[in-house]
């Protein structure tokens, strides 16, 4: 009798399942279909065992009964290979849409499987060699030669959305089972099938589904790739939970050279994990991370906690322990770092006893820059930044002489971000820099082909950030680019805000200097809207002075404000410095202005920021009248 093999192929499988239910896991729903896989190989191994040994002494029990059995192991064998398909296609689609999935799927199965029961089946025992045959299993064959290229065509189709480990696993099996069946449809008396199986599942455990490898085996936790797994997993399913992240950097006594720091962390680690309601994870080499569905468990943890690190260290606690009530609030692990380190950074000033609370309000803060990153990120990438030029009016020749150019982010529906929503955003995570880059290659680029020069234009001026301005390879920068679009550099002019010439002086002179020598002209934007300091003013070699819209505002309502404005009109003309108003929109404003003697105007009384288009037309009609 050949059971042999099968025999052996339980003993593995039954050994790996003990392995995998002795170690600590976490409640996957992926996990359970493997333990899905798992029992119900071990059923259909038995069965198969059950079924040979029923043929062999088949008289000792009716025919029928004989029958039955060996049918109920071929639609268990059915039932192992929807379960491959279930676990096969747990990566492709959300959690719900997947159980729907395995239900239909299943109803295919039922329908099969009792097509199965229906048919005849013959029996052969002869010379030591088991087997059957007849309509019942060329049904089961029928079946499993369907589903089973259909899963192994899946892996192909679908690598890039399935696990890496979880698809070259299945390859394995389903191509062992394959051939297993492909031998045992043309040899019957080779019963491959059932060693093909513990073959699958010996592969799968190794690379993939192995308990242990959710563990963090120095601190004695679940690791980073649990973490991502378990927050996917009741994030998808809207389940409510808490989170606390607790970063250990700063422990004096885990820098310590001489320190135990494994056995520190495992028994702080091990106090933590007392409670079964709070699941404990190490994510980075100094942060942990708590998750309960009970806040309550996690404070009670978190005093057991801070009670060991104040026995153990001098100094009392020292983590920075970071709260979240709703977790269910982000989206992924990365997002959740992301968050815990921008509430540090930004909340630093409310944080008491190194807690730290993050409300909703500060998770929507947070979304709202960090997509705000992502948005700005991605039109760089797909060249959605343009420039907005805003006209200049020349008081003396009646012209439109120069223009603004100004930064927009052109959406994936046709509307423009303003300026106002992206650059704090922008200057506070350093992208303003690849953002200026490509306004000065957009502004060159616009020069380049002479149209707006034949028209009169004479300067167009580009915002420098203060990070740019501290950037020493600006000169070269902006020199490859006016090289590539063939531009004479003295038709840009940079602007400086106020601001940054005061906070970053010294650090701006030297390029404003180089900058100067080739040529390039420099402009002091929004003077007047912050902490107006002449001797700056003195020291830098600014060409152009721009006024404040706030400050030609309260011209109008305020006689020392007209005083100041023309006050500062004559002495940025006595230093040979042109005077620009900006933000004019009224007709008042506009003749307050002239007769104060600035040299030119720029504000919505003329026109607003247009796009290049738009502004070429402008400048045709106006400047050629």
């Amino acid at each position: 009798m050949n059971v042999e093999i099968q025999i052996c192929s339980l003993i593995v499988v039954m050994l790996l399942s003990a392995l995998y239910f002795k170690n600590r896991r976490l409640k996957l729903y992926k996990g359970q279909l493997f333990v899905g896989v798992l029992l119900i190989s071990i059923v259909n191994l038995s069965l198969d065992i059950v079924s040979l040994l029923c043929i062999h002494y088949r008289d000792s029990f009716a025919v029928s009964v004989t029958e039955l059995i060996c049918k109920v192991y071929l639609v268990v064998l059915m039932l192992e290979t929807w379960m491959a398909m279930c676990y096969t296609t747990c990566d492709l689609m959300p959690e719900r849409r997947h159980r729907r999935l395995c239900r239909q799927l299943f109803a295919t199965t039922f329908v099969f499987g009792a097509v199965a029961m229906l048919q005849d089946i013959g029996i052969y025992d002869a010379g030591g060699v088991v087997y059957t045959f007849g309509p019942a299993v060329y049904v089961t064959y029928f079946y499993a030669f369907i589903m089973l290229p259909a899963i192994l065509l899946c892996t192909f189709i679908y690598k890039k959305k399935m696990n890496r480990h979880r698809c070259t696993g299945l390859r394995y099996w389903i191509s062992a089972l394959v051939v297993a069946a492909l031998i045992q449809f043309v040899y019957n008396d080779l019963l491959l099938v059932g060693f093909a199986t513990s073959v699958g599942i010996i592969v799968l455990f190794v690379s993939l589904e192995n308990p242990e490898l959710q563990l963090d085996r120095q601190y004695g936790c679940f690791n980073g790739t649990a973490l991502s797994e378990y927050l996917n997993q009741i994030l998808e399913r809207g389940e409510k939970f808490a989170l606390c992240d607790i970063a250990l950097d700063n422990v004096s006594i885990l820098k310590n050279k001489s320190a135990d720091i494994v056995k520190i962390r495992k028994l702080a680690n091990k106090v933590m994990g007392k409670n079964p309601d709070v699941l404990v994870f190490n994510n980075l080499d100094m942060n942990i991370i708590l998750i309960s569905k009970d806040i309550s468990a996690i404070r009670r943890i978190l005093k057991d906690y801070v009670k060991y690190f104040s026995v153990m260290s001098p100094v009392g606690m020292e983590s920075m322990i970071s709260i979240m009530p709703r977790g269910d609030q982000i989206t992924s692990v990365d997002d959740l770092l992301k968050l815990f380190n921008y509430c540090r950074n930004q909340k630093s000033a409310f944080i008491s006893n190194n807690v730290l609370f993050v409300t909703e309000k500060d998770v929507n803060e947070f979304h709202l820059i960090d997509g705000m990153r992502s948005e700005i990120t991605a039109a760089l990438a797909e060249d959605r930044v343009e420039i907005f030029l805003q006209p200049i009016y020349n008081i003396k020749t009646g012209k439109y002489d120069a223009a603004e150019s100004l930064v927009r982010i052109r959406k994936h529906d046709g509307e423009y971000l303003m300026p106002s929503v992206f650059i704090p955003v922008a200057e506070a995570n350093g992208m303003i820099i690849d953002l200026g880059k490509r306004v000065v290659d957009k502004t060159c680029s616009f020069l380049g082909d002479g149209k707006a020069v034949d028209l009169g234009l004479k300067t167009i001026e580009i915002n420098l950030s203060i990070l740019q301005c501290e950037k020493p390879d600006l000169l070269e920068d902006v020199l490859a680019v006016i090289a590539r679009h063939g531009i004479e550099p003295n038709y840009l002019c940079m602007e400086v805000t106020e601001t940054a010439s005061i906070h970053s002086k010294k650090l701006i002179l030297n390029n404003m200097e180089s900058f100067k020598n080739i040529g390039i002209r420099f402009a002091l934007d929004d003077f007047g809207s912050g902490q107006s300091n002449f001797t700056y003013l003195a020291d830098m070699p600014f060409d152009i002075l721009k006024l404040d819209m706030n400050l030609i505002k309260s011209y109008q309502v305020s006689e020392r404000a007209r005083h100041v404005i023309q006050a500062v009109e004559r002495m940025a003309h006595e230093m040979g410095l042109s005077v620009v108003a900006e933000g004019v929109e009224t007709e008042e404003e506009f003749d307050n202005m002239r007769r104060c003697g600035v040299d030119s105007i720029q504000g919505f009384y003329f026109s607003k920021p247009l796009p290049v288009s738009e502004f070429m037309e402008f400048i045709q009609k106006h400047n050629r009248g």
